[in-house]
């Protein structure tokens, strides 16, 4: 009996499992990836700018003076920026603001794109210190995910400038690919750890609450005062989503399921709690990270 369960576990590794670096892996993954980073972005900040007087201008709905009061000595506050070069403070946001919006579209045009994500990801960095209180942790995931395309090898098929890749380069954009991957497990691996360290998601309660708070979900289309077991139901499900998400994730016969539990967690943040970009860009870099392997499994599920 042991020697079978040990020859299935070593079955599911070879088979299943993320050592192997071709695994479900698409050439032009790192590109779409880079093509959706960029894309989100530029709508993302193009709404905020439409909104500039309240959550840019140095006197919006927090002052600039609150949010410099709170940065690190080390960052590139906007209002630091100002005061060393004595300028008005709404000419270092529009500056900065010009100069992230134009390599954005460099990055997303694949015009050297490892430049233009670094040019992005300093400007983003200096304009989400005035922002920061609204992001919610977006702005973290966008940095990081900016941070990545600095140096995976994004710009080649898909590129307007494109160029032949080396012989070698399909081993580094594997790797790029895992990196990602591997990336995302741990935030959900880190945030189903501490959920699960809550009672209040064990026994529903942080549903209950979460649901029936105006100022959290705004949408009358969720049905309040549910019975108890109903919320634990949901509470329990989104713990193992998160902490499980790790291995299924990897496995053919239920990565689908979990993969679509977890778009389904950010698509109901995305609609109903008014985090729509959070939702939005999360829901993206899944489906970016899994969909040749999310297209295999339903290629095998339309032939049962």
């Amino acid at each position: 009996m042991l020697r079978s369960y040990r020859a299935s576990f070593v079955f599911l590794l070879k088979e299943n499992f993320f050592y192997k670096l071709d695994f479900y892996y698409s050439r032009p993954q790192l590109e779409v990836f880079r093509i959706v980073i960029a894309a989100f972005a530029i709508v993302n900040f193009g709404t905020m700018f439409l909104d500039y007087d309240v959550l840019l201008a140095p006197n919006g709905l927090i002052s600039w003076e609150v949010t410099n009061a709170n940065s690190f000595w080390f960052e590139m506050h906007p209002q630091k920026i100002a005061e060393f070069l004595q300028v008005s403070p709404d000419v270092v946001m529009l500056t900065l603001s010009s100069i992230y919006g134009y390599s954005l579209v460099l990055l997303l045009l694949g015009i050297w794109p490892n430049v233009a994500a670094f040019v992005s990801l300093i400007c983003y960095t200096m304009i989400t210190d005035v922002i920061t209180p609204y992001a919610y942790g977006m702005d973290v995931y966008q940095s990081v995910f900016l941070f990545f395309l600095c140096f995976f090898p994004v710009g080649y098929g898909f590129s307007l400038i494109r160029k032949h890749p080396k012989e070698n380069l399909k081993v580094v954009q594997q790797l790029s690919v895992r990196a990602l991957q591997i990336y995302l497990i741990i935030t959900y691996l880190s945030a189903g750890f501490e959920k699960a360290v809550m009672s209040g998601w064990w026994n529903g309660k942080f549903i209950f609450f979460l649901v029936n708070d105006p100022t959290i979900v705004t949408s009358s289309l969720i049905p309040k005062d549910e019975g108890a077991w109903l919320y634990m139901f949901f509470g329990l499900t989104v713990i193992l989503a998160e902490s499980l998400y790790f291995i299924l994730i990897w496995i053919k016969g239920l990565r689908l399921w979990i993969f679509l539990a977890v778009i389904s967690i950010h698509i109901f943040i995305a609609l109903f709690m008014d985090l729509f970009f959070f939702g939005v860009l999360l829901t993206l870099v899944n489906i970016v990270c899994w969909y040749p392997a999310i297209l295999s499994d339903l290629k095998s599920f339309r032939k049962r």
